[in-house]
């Protein structure tokens, strides 16, 4: 199989990163508001977001066969994705235990609110690897016709 001349997974990213991201935000409006759409729209928002990032993990490890083993940016590379698959961990965990569209009650919305806490941290922390990745080692950077970035 031939891979792609460009790389795919810098396209996917951001939409799991933003809809992840904010969940957390729209669960809290839905605490201080006690407004049960903003509690769905965290549902839905993680639910797209792990739905979408099945797509973007599998265009990261497509990608993640150029980065030449023994490399300084190997090393990253796995870092980036034990850090990523841990948020995304967190965030399926969060919408296992919260009903559909309601606010989790309890014990259920101090779980959802501490995972998609940890589950934001671990998403800084792994967005923050993929831009060293790009910025420091040149990964996903296509090369101009010269061979210069």
């Amino acid at each position: 199989m031939r891979r792609p001349v460009h790389p795919i997974h810098t396209v996917f990213v951001h939409f799991p990163i933003a809809l992840l991201g904010t969940s957390l935000a729209f669960d809290l409006l839905g605490l201080a508001r006690n407004d049960a759409l903003w509690w769905a729209i965290a549902y839905w928002n993680i639910a797209l977001g792990l739905a979408v990032s099945v797509i973007t993990v599998s265009t990261g490890l497509i990608d993640s066969t150029r980065v030449p083993q023994g490399s300084p940016a190997a090393a990253i590379v796995t870092r980036h994705l034990i850090a990523m698959l841990a948020a995304l961990s967190c965030y399926g965990a969060a919408l296992a235990i919260r009903p559909v569209g309601q606010a989790p009650t309890a014990a259920g919305l101090v779980a959802t609110l501490a995972l998609e806490g940890v589950g934001l941290g671990l998403l800084l922390l792994g967005g923050f690897l993929g831009g060293e990745l790009v910025y420091q080692h040149g990964v996903g950077v296509a090369k101009l016709r010269g061979g210069e970035p």
